[in-house]
């Protein structure tokens, strides 16, 4: 068993809550702050820690327990319901960007099994930046941000035939064809057998021991399976991580997958900490800063080739154009399975030590200009929006005026739902909404929605409201909504006016501002609005 001196441990944990913090209040990625820590305490920085070999030895269960928490959110169930269109986007992402990256490599002179090693690990964005970006704009559950979950989806599964490519061409012995179909088979029997064991063993266990309500024979169960499954798969002929992803997997089926990724967490964040703290303390600055130009330039090139290579295949797969740019922008950057990839190809002598640190480095440089990449990724959506939005002045004063219609204020959760119950009745309705992305995608699907601000009476008079059924006001800015109330009563007092509200406060503010009928939002807001318009002939 290796062993850790305590003076390590003391220096390794002082650095990585330094570091940690740091970024924490720079907003930035855990992972950097582990690489920096790693950089700053190791043999090419201060040289507080130099037994890099028996670190190593732990921290590669930090990768088991990274890819078992993959698998954990890698389920039967959400990889069937992928888009066909989606679903393609990502594999070809992946193929198109490998490919490009490898056919690059063989043309500075790398062999042809390390350029293919480095096609897919670049080829590989960050999951955890990207969804933490999606999750603080809010964004997941807008198409846009399915799109970029699919294709990070997409990267996850990919990783396990990845690590099977890495471990078969550093030890592979004859055609490379023969040797990744041997390891195939391998990977296939060991996937069946886990499986199996999975069905018919890990689930029985687990409601023996749920039985329980233990949460320490919990702990131990949970880990047991993971390191477990993971021994197995090493004893195959694949790899620890291998077995890792295969265990969450299997364990994403059942219905403890909550409770085994909660008990595992902390195990997974030291270990996974203490993996990119030894990619750190192997980082030779000096190597670094003699391959500065170098590193710089796979950087920079990896950015404008993924993006360049993702803007085209966004068109191919019909999906807006409008996202175009923007998904290849916010994708661009190397993934942490990248550091994964390059140290096993490095330890296996694949790719040499120069090439392997400035990959490392050039990716950790990708994932710091994450940030200005998403920045310059909503600038860029945000104004080819404005500029493709079809806008209220633009409405042809000569067209046929509507008769009848529903105007809606607002088209965001509320006001589309409004919408599909009024369409569904066979009732015709103007949308207008202040997000040029909202109406662009509403457009982009035949949806009558311009771009405009409902609290100015010039707009509001190009929506035909004299010949209006009804207006509903399903603003999320609760002062906007009510002071909107109060301009369309002003204008057109028998005019009947709905609105959602935001708590029951706001919606006794929305009465005294003259609104006809309130739904708070704890309701079903947009149901209960288009059931409470008044059908043809009816009503005064």
């Amino acid at each position: 068993m290796p062993h850790i001196d305590l003076a390590d441990v003391i220096v390794i944990l002082a650095a990585s809550v330094a570091a940690l913090f740091a970024l924490r209040r720079l907003r930035l990625s855990p992972v950097l702050g582990y690489l920096v820590a790693g950089i700053i305490i190791g043999p090419f920085g201060l040289g507080f820690v130099a037994d890099i070999e028996t670190i190593r030895s732990f921290a590669e269960f930090g990768v088991v327990f990274l890819l078992f928490t993959i698998g954990l959110e890698l389920p039967l169930e959400r990889i069937k319901v992928l888009s066909p269109s989606l679903f393609g986007l990502g594999l070809a992402q992946i193929l198109v960007t490998g490919a490009a990256i490898a056919g690059i490599a063989v043309a500075c002179g790398v062999s042809l099994d390390a350029a293919i090693v480095i096609g897919a690990a670049l080829a590989l964005s960050s999951t955890v930046f990207v969804i933490q970006i999606l999750l603080d704009r809010r964004q997941i559950a807008t198409r846009f941000g399915r799109a970029a979950f699919t294709v990070l989806l997409m990267q996850d599964l990919a990783v396990a035939p990845i690590l099977v490519m890495t471990l078969v061409l550093t030890n592979r012995e004859g055609g490379l064809a023969a040797s990744l179909g041997l390891a195939g088979l391998e990977a296939a029997v060991a996937l069946v057998a886990i499986v199996v064991l999975g069905r018919f063993v890990l689930r029985p266990l687990f409601a023996v021991v749920a039985a329980e309500k233990s949460d320490e024979i919990f702990a131990a169960a949970s880990l047991l399976v993971v390191l477990g499954v993971a021994a197995f798969t090493e004893y195959a002929g694949l790899s620890l991580a291998i077995g890792g992803l295969l265990a969450g997997m299997v364990l994403a089926e059942t219905e403890y997958r909550h409770q085994v990724s909660a008990e595992i967490r902390p195990f997974r964040a030291l270990l996974l900490g203490l993996f990119f703290m030894s990619i750190g303390m192997q980082t030779n600055l000096d190597l670094a800063y003699a391959q500065f130009p170098l590193v710089l330039g796979i950087a920079a090139g990896l950015i404008a080739l993924k993006t360049l290579v993702l803007a085209p295949l966004v068109l191919l797969f019909r999906l807006p154009g409008l996202y175009a740019l923007p998904l290849g922008l916010l994708l661009a950057q190397g993934g942490e399975f990248g550091f994964v990839v390059f140290s096993a190809a490095m330890l296996g002598g694949l790719i040499e030590e120069g090439l392997g640190q400035a990959l490392i480095i050039a990716v950790a440089l990708s994932m710091m200009a994450t940030p200005f990449l998403a920045w310059a990724s909503a600038r860029l959506m945000h104004w080819t929006a404005v500029r493709s939005s079809a806008r209220v002045e633009e409405i042809d004063e000569g067209e046929v005026r509507p008769i009848d219609h529903v105007v809606i204020a607002g088209y965001g959760r509320v006001g589309r739902t409004v919408a599909r119950e009024l369409s569904d009745k066979g009732i015709s309705f103007i949308a207008l909404d202040r997000d040029p992305m909202v109406v662009s995608t509403a457009r982009a699907q035949g949806e009558r929605v311009y771009f405009g601000d409902a609290s100015r009476p010039e707009i509001l008079e190009r929506l035909h409201l004299p010949t209006a059924r009804t207006v509903v006001v399903a603003l999320s800015d609760s002062e906007a909504a009510t002071r909107l109330v109060g301009i369309l009563r002003g204008m057109l007092p028998d005019l009947p006016v709905l609105a959602r509200a935001t708590n029951d406060a706001h919606a006794a503010e929305l009465v005294r501002a003259g609104a006809s009928f309130v739904v708070p939002e704890l309701v079903a807001t947009g149901r209960r609005l288009a059931q409470h318009i008044v059908p043809p002939g009816r009503g005064s």
